[in-house]
């Protein structure tokens, strides 16, 4: 980030863990869920020239990425990532990887974007929203003084939006446990968050979320974070009722 020299929206798994981590694991006596998967905000001016688009945030990232062995697969970048561990029957350390992700997440395409980035990447509307008011932004002063996540109530927006989208049933699941903790875990009551979060979304798209999840997620997602039987259940209820749904 130094290298980049400006600030950047940290979103997803990380953001949320940042949100409700403190609140989490002083009641539960561990740290809550963490994520491999790094995903950053970039806006991007609608209406950017093909020099002003070689200026951007999203066009460093990139190059950044590319130059540390980062490579495009799909819509994000991976590099798998090599350590050394101790086999716990021989002693014997042995190498292992895992793929690292970078998903980028952009609130909208200029025009010229085609001509001089050839890789696409998620869409986000609340993107420009988070980046065109202060307000709506946490910075992350332990990680760096470059880095900052959105409120928590836009992230709740982000989450009932990406859930329907999600291709497998475990992300569903991670996604149910990141939202009922941004509901549950943090320094704003459920009624402000919710009051608040009415700003930023409609409730067609908690609809969607509605016809999406479903018991079994709901009960696998308690079980990873280990609430109470009914726990995220009654919450997210709790959520669709606010919602009139």
């Amino acid at each position: 980030m130094k290298s980049i020299n400006t600030r950047i929206c940290l979103l997803g798994g990380w953001a949320v863990y940042h949100t409700v981590n403190d609140y989490f694991s002083n009641k539960k006596k561990r740290p809550y869920l963490g994520s491999r998967d790094i995903d950053f905000g970039i806006y991007l001016k609608p209406m950017m020239s093909k020099s002003e688009l070689i200026s951007t945030t999203l066009f460093k990232v990139l190059t950044i990425l590319e130059s540390e062995g980062f490579q495009a697969e799909g819509i994000r970048y991976r590099k798998d990532i090599t350590y050394k561990s101790k086999d716990l029957n021989d002693g014997k350390i042995k190498e292992d990887s895992f793929p690292l992700y970078i998903d980028i997440i952009v609130n909208s395409y200029p025009l010229s974007y085609s001509d001089i980035i050839h890789q696409y990447f998620f869409e986000e509307l609340l993107v420009e929203i988070i980046y065109s008011n202060r307000q709506n932004q946490v910075d992350i002063p332990k990680i760096s003084n470059l880095i900052f996540m959105p409120i928590p109530e836009i992230l709740v927006a982000c989450k009932i939006r990406a859930i329907p989208g999600r291709d497998t049933h475990h992300k569903r699941v991670k996604d149910i446990c990141d939202l009922y903790s941004l509901l549950f875990y943090t320094a704003k009551s459920f009624d402000k968050t919710v009051n608040e979060l009415k700003k930023y979304i409609q409730s067609d798209a908690v609809i969607q979320l509605k016809n999406t999840i479903n018991k079994e997620m709901i009960e696998e997602s308690e079980r990873k974070i280990g609430e109470p039987s009914g726990s995220i259940n009654t919450v997210i209820g709790n959520l669709f009722n606010e919602f009139g749904i």
